[in-house]
């Protein structure tokens, strides 16, 4: 926890010259830390942004190429990131995560599960109702707005958390993709687009 709150401490004083951050909604963060935030993923900048404007401690997947670096390796294990092999089920992660949550710590994940440069239903996974059904883990809707260019403005909106009970008698595989619609309309809930993902239309 030490070593985290150094490294955000650093972090903020390279990043603060340089982007002028406004956080919407910090009244929408539960007291309890064992929930899953779930964000937007546009840019590498998305983790350190969150981390370093919310007053959250993430515990953050990333792809495990990033820990085939040694030195990288021990920074991200020190910070609470772990390792998810984006190609397949990665069940180990997977259990990590759920352990992690269950063990009161905050999940934090991209559930497009990388970068994209779209805003479509289609890039969103369904890991992330797995996850929270297992966890019974309501879920912390975020959204990431910026340009990314140096000396822009970021907006980061905290939404309403979704809560997970309501899809508790539901089965699993339709409650799943139930979850991940939910997720994406939470987070994109201001974007124009979001009425032509309703009406079907993903040409846009």
């Amino acid at each position: 926890m030490m070593f985290y709150r150094v490294v955000v401490a650093i972090l903020r004083v390279l990043f603060f010259p340089f982007y002028r951050v406004r956080v919407h909604g910090r009244e929408n963060i539960p007291e309890k830390a064992d929930i899953i935030a779930c964000a937007n993923h546009w840019s590498n900048l998305d983790p350190f942004f969150l981390a370093l404007n919310l007053p959250i401690k993430f515990n953050f997947m990333a792809k495990k190429e990033l820990f085939e670096i040694p030195v990288l390796r021990n920074i991200l294990k020190a910070a609470g990131v772990f390792p998810i092999d984006r190609k397949g089920n990665d069940l180990k992660a997977l259990r990590y995560a759920i352990g992690l949550i269950k063990d009161g710590k905050t999940l934090g994940i991209f559930p497009e599960g990388t970068r994209v440069k779209k805003i479509s239903r289609e890039n969103m996974h369904e890991g992330i109702g797995f996850i929270a059904l297992k966890a019974k883990s309501d879920i912390l809707p975020i959204e990431i707005v910026t340009s990314y260019k140096l000396f822009s403005s970021v907006d980061i909106y905290v939404k309403e958390p979704i809560a997970i009970e309501k899809y508790a008698d539901i089965k699993n595989k339709e409650a799943m993709k139930m979850i991940s619609d939910e997720v994406f309309y939470a987070i994109y809930d201001h974007r124009d687009i979001i009425e032509s993902e309703k009406n079907g239309n993903n040409n846009c």
